[in-house]
């Protein structure tokens, strides 16, 4: 019998055709360009690549709650804040990068990090390494840098060389208490000698309610947005600050200097930083800032093409921000924050952040063009909040 209802699979794959038409859309690459910082000189649009994996579970996991739009810019703005972190941890540990510089972008996924961090660090002095064999490739072939697999087994992981900075972005967020010790062992033992190692963890405040936390200061869930890994070796795990130090210590020696950053990963993770040298110092540290957040709750068009916005915007250090700037065919829009957001306040535990609300509305061309909502801070920094043809 025939019927006009999609099925979810065709439906899915509508919407990933979808999402990759919006990631080739010249308007939004200059959108994700304009919010790149800590780009070489020398660096051009022509390098930047925004071709998302098909495998890539980041994505595919968001097009299952939101619309292709708020998708893919929620995806972007992930991976530039990722961009943004890994590079003041790097330059505030060793300053511009030198010549020979070596970095390991490690359980790198599909290339979330790299497409931005090739624009700054030569891709011959770039290594990234995945437990997925068609994620290797990917990204040696797509960023052109040295491509190395994993193992499920940490001892397995040969390199065959050392590391200046390893980088690792929601690994140990999802390991067993065994892997977490023998993983943070394994790549503590491939850095060079002044080398430093940041990986990221959820905190124990991220526990679903009515989940205790058990003594050890570890909890692991066997469940993750990954449905292509071992959900025994890679699920969800929540840990304690002792749970993480104590790890830290067992992995090097008593007293080993380590810094955490609170929620410094896309404001849910924390960050930990660990330098090869014991006696490091990382006060440099301190002047890390997680940069502006925000979200567009409502978008609609008006049969007379009248386009309705609506969202909050603030800064994760700073507190509310003055305006949001919304970019419709080149034209930049300057719209006022303030309006009461108390419930966004109260969900980040930041009252500074209750007044954070905006809202626009404006006429759109009779034909289809890209809209751009970026939050700029003060400072200069700016998180893209939006970005998608309508």
């Amino acid at each position: 019998m025939a019927t006009t209802d999609a099925s979810p699979q065709t439906q899915g794959d509508a919407s990933w055709t979808r999402a990759g038409e919006v990631c080739a859309d010249p308007a939004f690459r200059e959108a994700i360009w304009r919010h790149c910082r800590y780009r070489r000189a020398s660096a051009n649009l022509a390098e930047l690549s925004t071709r998302v994996h098909p495998g890539d579970q980041m994505l595919r996991h968001s097009l299952r709650f939101w619309d292709v739009n708020r998708s893919v810019s929620q995806y972007y703005n992930v991976a530039l804040q990722q961009h943004h972190a890994a590079q003041q941890v790097l330059r505030a540990l060793f300053g511009e990068p030198r010549p020979d510089f070596t970095v390991l972008d490690f359980a790198c996924g599909y290339g979330r990090l790299l497409r931005f961090l090739t624009l700054s660090i030569p891709r011959e002095r770039v290594w990234a390494s995945e437990i997925q064999p068609d994620a290797v490739e990917y990204v040696r072939r797509e960023f052109g840098v040295h491509g190395l697999a994993s193992d499920a087994d940490p001892e397995r992981f040969e390199p065959g060389r050392r590391f200046d900075f390893i980088w690792v972005a929601s690994l140990f967020s999802h390991l067993p208490r065994r892997l977490f010790h023998a993983w943070l062992e394994r790549l503590l033992a491939v850095l060079e000698p002044g080398g430093a190692l940041c990986f990221s963890v959820h905190d124990q405040c991220l526990l679903p309610g009515g989940i205790a936390m058990p003594a050890e200061g570890i909890h692991f869930i066997p469940a993750s947005e990954n449905e292509d890994l071992d959900t025994s070796t890679y699920g969800t795990t929540f840990v304690t600050e002792g749970f993480v130090r104590g790890a830290i210590a067992k992995a090097t020696s008593a007293r080993h200097p380590c810094f955490r950053i609170p929620r410094g990963l896309a404001n849910e993770q924390d960050l930990y930083v660990v330098p090869c040298e014991r006696g490091r110092a990382l006060d440099a540290l301190a002047s890390f800032r997680k940069g502006p957040w925000g979200w567009v709750d409502e978008w609609s068009v008006s049969p007379a093409r009248e386009l309705h916005l609506a969202g909050w915007a603030g800064s994760l250090d700073d507190g509310a921000l003055a305006s949001v700037e919304i970019r419709i065919a080149g034209k930049v829009h300057d719209v006022p924050c303030g309006m009461p957001r108390p419930d966004v306040a109260k969900v980040l535990g930041d009252p500074r952040l209750a007044s954070t609300g905006w809202e626009f509305r404006h006429g759109l061309p009779d034909h289809p063009v890209l809209v751009e909502v970026s939050a700029p801070s003060a400072r200069g920094e700016a998180a893209l909040l939006y970005a998608g043809p309508l």
